[in-house]
């Protein structure tokens, strides 16, 4: 993707109101009010899951999520943000945006991390003002049945958590591995590991101990990882495997595709289209097309492994100088301020209050 052209310095500072699943230090959507306020923009997040009893039992889910909307009006209305950033953001409805909108010129725009197409009601994708999204099958889809709204936006690296790190001793005996596989069990991923019970695999994830195959429950390392001890499988590893959900990933390229970039890794994926695009074949990422052709670059990269390491620092390279956070937050604002001339939007104390 060609780099923009110095988007953040036409663009005036606003308000951010970031709406995102959980408020947690790094995950996404905290990862971009973090980049925002780097660049001098004024950001609040407002979660809208719950780690309660009231959002995750079903018969009050429903009514707990009108009560976190009322909120996040109250939100829109007194703080006036030039743009509502919602990350996923299922729960929020075309009604609700509607409202804001008749009360506020607040922009509403969606990046949406998943495949639209399958995780996200269909009557929610127009009620956006830009829906940015991973997948270009699904904006082709859409944007055949008439959608006008939508903008093809990959996802990213940050490079403060995303990045090589030195093992010790310990934790190379920990999180070594000549194969890694980071990623949640699900049958088709457990079907290819077993395919892989020769190797020197060793895979960490959720739902893995519950493998039904013992072969496969043999080669789990570990339940989920994350920050510093995911960094160590990585850079512990000499290849790590990145098979794509067959649902999520049409023929978009996913986000452990650009943290094994970052952090210096060879991967080895599935064929992707959008994937030759954002990283080149053979010297970026190696790919495979079936079983066969997945096990001889397993071969190959266990038998040169200089040669894999010369991958992943060809694929950090790339990552760092076109996939970052900030290179796709530079996107958006200039999608936004394009389309909608966004520096000349107040906000805050000074934003137009309309007329009800």
């Amino acid at each position: 993707m060609a780099p923009l052209d110095n988007p953040c310095a036409r663009l005036g500072l606003v308000r951010w109101l970031i709406v995102l699943p959980f408020a947690r230090p790094g995950l996404m959507g905290v990862d971009f009010g973090d980049e925002l306020r780097e660049l001098g923009h004024e950001v609040r997040l407002v979660p809208y899951r719950r780690d309660n009893a009231l959002y995750k039992n079903t018969p009050t889910k429903a009514a707990y999520q009108r009560l976190i909307l009322k909120k996040l009006e109250r939100a829109c209305a007194e703080w006036r943000p030039a743009v509502v950033l919602v990350i996923k953001g299922g729960p929020i409805t075309p009604a609700f945006i509607r409202r804001v909108k008749a009360r506020t010129d607040a922009l509403f725009v969606n990046f949406f991390p998943d495949n639209p197409l399958w995780m996200i009601p269909f009557e929610c994708l127009e009620a956006y003002d830009v829906f940015f999204t991973k997948e270009r099958y699904a904006l082709r889809t859409l944007a055949s049945v008439g959608l006008r709204n939508l903008h093809y936006l990959p996802m990213y690296c940050v490079p403060a958590q995303h990045h090589p790190v030195t093992l010790t001793e310990d934790e190379r005996a920990r999180y070594g591995a000549g194969v890694s596989l980071v990623g949640s069990r699900y049958a088709f991923r457990e079907r290819l590991v077993r395919e892989l019970a020769g190797y020197p695999l060793r895979v960490w994830g959720g739902g893995w101990a519950t493998a039904a195959d013992p072969e496969v429950r043999r080669l789990v390392a570990g339940g989920a990882v994350f920050g510093h001890a995911k960094l160590c499988v990585y850079s512990g590893s000499t290849v790590s495997l990145n098979p794509h959900h067959p649902m999520n990933d049409i023929v978009g390229v996913n986000t452990r595709a650009f943290e094994l970039a970052a952090a210096g890794c060879c991967q080895v994926a599935d064929d992707k289209d959008d994937l030759a695009a954002l990283f080149k074949p053979g010297e970026e990422v190696l790919v495979y097309r079936d079983v066969g052709d997945l096990k001889r670059r397993l071969e190959a990269c266990l038998a040169r492994p200089d040669e894999a390491r010369a991958i992943g620092a060809n694929a950090r390279r790339r990552a760092l100088a076109e996939h970052t956070l900030r290179h796709r937050i530079d996107e958006m604002l200039a999608v936004l301020e394009d389309r909608f001339g966004l520096k000349a939007r107040p906000s805050g104390a000074n934003a137009p209050r309309r007329q009800i």
